[in-house]
């Protein structure tokens, strides 16, 4: 079970994450909407490291855990928005980048691993491609496949439909359920509510200038 207890956050003054609890169970699927300025986008960035809460703690499997970008266990993962992902490497190349460096895994382990990925997520054909030549779809599974590489607990996702077309909407909502049929722990931070409604096992919205219990 990932929690997190009595999350504060502030930005130039003002409180933007009020005493914040949550739970997610393991293996389950949390949505987190709001309108924008809510600070769903703020949350992410705790939950992945990037930021540090002003107070409160997060908790996997009842012990404290802090989040970090610089993190080599790789215990929570993060699909953004914008994929992120290398123009001058192929999808294998981007996929396996991560494991070699961060983890120290051996390059044929690596490429193991990234193809079995990529074999997951319908995407063995494009292994030799490089981002430029993908669909929008294909590159947000790249993205996916990328974080799944380093073999995270939890996998987050920032707007995962925000830049897709509407017809790509379900086969994303088909790849995140597929995913939790393999135990992946999932948080969803999405704008679309009846995504949200989709695929999510709990709903959680946030509201702007509220305390977020």
């Amino acid at each position: 079970m990932f929690k997190l207890e009595n999350i504060n956050q502030s930005f130039k003054g003002r409180q933007i994450l009020n005493d914040l609890n949550l739970e997610v169970e393991t293996g389950s699927i949390l949505a987190i909407v709001g309108p924008s300025g809510a600070g769903k986008s703020t949350l992410l960035r705790l939950i992945s490291g990037l930021d540090q809460p002003d107070s409160g703690r997060f908790v996997i499997d009842g012990e404290t855990y802090v989040p970090s970008a610089a993190e080599k266990g790789g215990r929570i993962g993060v699909v953004f928005q914008d994929f992120r992902l290398f123009p001058h490497l192929s999808v294998l190349e981007n996929v396996t980048l991560a494991p070699k460096m961060v983890k120290q895994l051996a390059k044929d382990k690596a490429n193991a691993l990234g193809q079995q990925l990529l074999r997951q997520l319908g995407l063995s054909a494009q292994e030799a491609a490089y981002p430029f030549q993908l669909s929008g779809g294909q590159r947000q599974r790249v993205a996916i496949a990328r974080a799944l590489a380093m073999q995270p607990d939890i996998l987050c996702y920032d707007e995962p439909t925000s830049a897709l077309d509407p017809s790509l909407v379900a086969s994303v909502a088909e790849l995140i359920l597929s995913l939790k049929e393999d135990g992946m722990t999932q948080i969803v931070v999405t704008h679309d509510i009846q995504f949200a409604n989709k695929i999510a096992d709990q709903v959680f919205e946030l509201q702007p200038n509220e305390a977020n219990q």
